[in-house]
């Protein structure tokens, strides 16, 4: 099966969730994530701000800040088709932005991934392999293969699983997918 026809029975599949099952294994992907060393340890994390039927962000969000972190998100920036991250002191400072995601102003500090511990990572699908499946325009994939040693975690639904996700040369895999049920931990790829 075609990454494009993977992702549109994901994205199908995804919206049979109902609002309060995606609530209750949002919380469990959170409370996964949070029991992990490398969540502990971090300091300065990026975190996608979840729309529609992703894992749910914002109690991770306030979690992170109120436990000290520095919390970075996502903007998408037009002229150049790539995401820049905005460190944020709550949720409020969030607006609409492009594809109706909530995003940061521009007045906030800008940190570039290279400086963060930590990646939260939205995805459509995922496999045993750390491969994912975004939304098909390759943002994260151009922001992702410029972190340095930054980690990046896919924050995922066992429901979202599929066996084989075929790659192309601009994938980048995911060194951690933590799910409501289970952490999985992949080889970093040589970049």
């Amino acid at each position: 099966m075609s990454k494009e026809e993977l992702r549109a029975e994901a994205l199908y599949s995804r919206r049979k969730i109902s609002i309060s099952q995606l609530a209750r294994e949002s919380l469990l992907v959170q409370e996964n994530l949070a029991a992990q060393d490398e969540y502990r340890r971090a300091k300065l994390v990026v975190c996608y701000v979840s729309r529609d039927y992703e894992v749910q962000t914002t109690g991770v969000i306030v979690r992170m800040l109120a436990e000290g972190k520095r919390v970075a998100v996502p903007l998408v920036d037009d002229p150049s088709h790539s995401l820049l991250f905005f460190e944020i002191h709550g949720l409020d400072e969030l607006s609409p932005g492009r594809f109706g995601v909530l995003e940061p102003g521009r007045g906030s500090e800008q940190v570039t991934l290279s400086e963060t511990d930590l990646v939260l990572v939205p995805l459509v699908a995922w496999d045993d392999r750390g491969h994912r499946i975004g939304y098909g325009r390759g943002y994260f994939d151009r922001a992702l293969a410029m972190r340095g040693p930054s980690l990046a975690i896919g924050l995922a639904l066992e429901s979202q699983h599929v066996p084989t996700i075929p790659e192309v040369p601009s994938d980048v895999s995911m060194d951690m997918v933590v799910t409501e049920k289970r952490v999985l931990r992949f080889a970093r790829s040589a970049t």
